[in-house]
């Protein structure tokens, strides 16, 4: 077994980086060109030119900059290298990838043969992106040698300095990828912190790194529902005793009841017993839950509430346990 070079984790044998910080890259660079776009969409655009019929200046001592400084930074053309004191380190976006293109290039073995017919094995020359020399060529090339990456130590140097790229790009842009949290827990380490992104493949535990891909996770999260349906017993929540409207003199009874996990917009709800006596799962919309009790309905799943019991044995007046 080999260590990840980003979270110090086990990961396959001749590999640096785990299945979860391979997929971040993977999806950074896919959204790099989105970005882009929109930063020369949305900041650079041109000043409006004076009213017509105006006469005279603007009232401006100093001609005004018409675009974003930072953005005209990160798209214009530039070096990988910081180049003086005056330097605040700003990498532009297409010198920083054609710099890590040229270095994975110089490294990569490449077989030649001479006029002779012998073979030579020497790094490339260069970084040949398909797509020309563009952010969005550069992203490609770089997809597509990831696996190479993958098995030196130095792509946790390619991780950190994509991640600070990408985090300073959205902080401009404001464009940040959704997050999911998914309803069943991790297989390894039992928290319910797996959570989708957008633009990632495979679900992740926030709690332990654990990473699975998407087929992975749908058998997993059916077993974990047939175990949890399967293992219940005929114990229901305790109820109110049948009475009417104008019998009831006292507040409705309480119960503690768990969430057990989301099904779309709907919460699974037990009573809070040992599995072996729980009855079948009752569902309620998640939403109206989460709004009663106070909580997001991401952090419902595994969560222990009290309700009140209605005259039809329908809960409601959900509470934070």
């Amino acid at each position: 077994m080999s260590m990840c070079a980003i979270c110090r984790r086990a990961t396959e044998a001749g590999l640096h980086a785990c299945p979860r910080h391979t997929a971040e890259l993977r999806a950074w660079l896919a959204e790099l060109p989105g970005q882009a776009r929109l930063l020369e969409a949305e900041f650079l655009a041109p000043a409006s030119a004076p009213a017509q019929g105006r006469i005279g200046g603007t009232g401006r001592a100093t001609a005004p900059v018409p675009v974003d400084l930072r953005v005209v930074t990160l798209l214009g053309p530039g070096h990988a290298d910081v180049l003086g004191a005056d330097d605040d380190g700003t990498v532009p976006i297409r010198a920083w990838l054609g710099a890590w293109a040229g270095y994975l290039a110089y490294t990569y073995p490449a077989v030649t043969r001479d006029p002779y017919g012998t073979a030579h094995v020497q790094p490339c020359d260069q970084a040949w992106p398909r797509h020309h020399e563009t952010i969005t060529g550069y992203c490609v090339w770089l997809t597509r040698y990831l696996p190479y990456a993958a098995a030196h130590p130095w792509v946790g140097d390619l991780h950190r300095q994509l991640e600070a790229l990408i985090d300073r790009v959205r902080d401009l842009t404001h464009a940040v990828p959704h997050r999911h949290p998914q309803g069943a827990p991790c297989p390894r380490c039992q928290a319910f912190a797996l959570v989708a992104v957008d633009g990632q493949l495979g679900i992740t535990c926030d709690s332990c790194g654990h990473h699975l891909d998407i087929d992975t996770y749908a058998a997993h999260a059916e077993a974990f529902l047939h175990t949890h349906q399967t293992t219940a017993g005929d114990a229901t929540p305790a109820a109110a005793p049948p009475h009417t409207a104008h019998e009831r003199t006292n507040p409705m009874p309480r119960v503690t009841v768990r969430v057990l996990l989301l099904l779309g917009d709907q919460a699974e709800i037990v009573a809070d017993v040992p599995p072996a006596e729980r009855a079948e799962p009752v569902r309620y919309p998640a939403a109206d839950v989460a709004a009663a009790a106070g909580v997001p309905v991401a952090d419902l799943p595994g969560r222990r509430l009290t309700a009140e019991v209605g005259d039809d044995d329908q809960l409601s007046g959900w509470r934070v346990a």
